[in-house]
């Protein structure tokens, strides 16, 4: 008995290390021919959104983050200059999830053409951004990013919309936007350059208030920079904190300015990349997030949705961004009282 059990299972184990095996084996080879799949798509795409060129771009490739999502630029080749760039990116706003592009770009910038390589957008409606006559490739064609609007017109921008489908036409918009950023950098040498977070420390601080000049010192945090301000006349204007967390669209940064008592005075949003007309509705300064916050202590608050018995507000359907939002502020806190305990140690 002991010895048919025995049999048994190692009968079973070693079914399961072979099946295991063949598993990884299938899984590896169905990878690999994936990834060989989109090669191919990429590389037939180029021939679509570029004018004629004699090298292989495929073998000149640069990637480089444009708002904090990598983006491959591929230069494309026509003797001994330029015929073009092509700039394969993604975006995280469509209604189904990640779209990628390639956006094809004339020396001057100007578009020559745009493909979708993947989407998962709503057939009849979103799935319309693979149209060669979309009204959002048409208000790109041809156009130079620097001349235009890079909102869809809903949001007082000048690229149109496709008819019931708002969500991926600006998802669309995003993703070239990035496309042009990563284009600069490397067609045209241009730096990306962020907001430093120094630059909004009086607006979240009293002192702005009576029209006095701050002398602020910088430190280091875990979460970015933590600034420290004092009035012309020596008295501690407060602190302000900044925060990163990761939002619908990408990386919300915050600056959260405090009180000297520990009360959260005004709150600014340094960069975002959420939906306009929902998420992105955290930039505006009386936001219900914002609103909840100001002038009270995080440590006394329940950071949670009134929904859950918190106390505070979320944006009406933007639950992620208004998370995000929250998560930010609560680091700011404990980051600003981290550093108020060593500072009060070391005196």
């Amino acid at each position: 008995m002991e010895s048919s059990l025995k049999n048994m299972v190692l009968t079973l184990a070693a079914i399961t290390l072979i099946s295991a095996g063949a598993l990884s084996v299938v899984y590896s080879m169905t990878e690999e021919a994936i990834q060989l799949s989109k090669a191919a798509k990429t590389l037939d795409a180029l021939g679509n959104v570029l004018p004629d060129f004699d090298n292989d771009p495929s073998v000149d490739t640069v990637t480089v983050m444009a708002n904090n999502l990598p983006a491959k630029v591929y230069t494309a080749m026509n003797g001994s200059l330029p015929a073009g760039y092509a700039v394969e990116t993604v975006t995280r706003l469509g209604y189904s999830g990640e779209i990628r592009f390639i956006v094809g770009f004339l020396p001057n910038g100007d578009i020559y053409n745009i493909e979708v390589l993947e989407h998962a957008e709503t057939p009849g409606l979103g799935s319309k951004i693979k149209d060669d006559d979309n009204p959002v490739l048409l208000s790109f064609k041809g156009k130079n990013p620097a001349d235009l609007v890079m909102k869809v017109t809903k949001d007082g921008g000048d690229i149109d919309v496709i008819t019931a489908s708002t969500i991926s036409s600006r998802a669309y918009t995003d993703a070239v936007e990035r496309a042009y950023i990563a284009f600069r950098e490397v067609a045209l040498g241009e730096e990306q350059t962020r907001p430093e977070a120094i630059n909004f420390v009086a607006a979240v601080l009293p002192a702005e208030d009576n029209g006095e000049e701050l002398s602020i010192t910088a430190y280091n945090g875990t979460h970015g920079g933590i600034f420290v301000a004092y009035t012309t006349s020596g008295d501690l204007a407060g602190s302000a904190v900044e925060s990163t967390t990761e939002g619908y669209g990408g990386p919300i940064r915050l600056l959260v300015g405090f009180s000297p008592g520990g009360t959260v005075y005004d709150i600014a949003v340094i960069e975002q990349m959420e939906t306009p007309g929902f998420g992105a509705e955290i930039e505006e300064h009386d936001n219900p997030l914002a609103v909840s916050f100001r002038g009270h202590d995080p440590g006394k608050m329940k950071i949670a949705f009134r929904s859950e018995n918190g106390d505070v507000d979320g944006i009406s359907g933007s639950s992620i961004t208004s998370q995000a939002y929250m998560d930010a502020v609560a680091n700011a806190y404990r980051e600003m009282v981290k550093f108020k305990e060593l500072n009060e140690r070391d005196e």
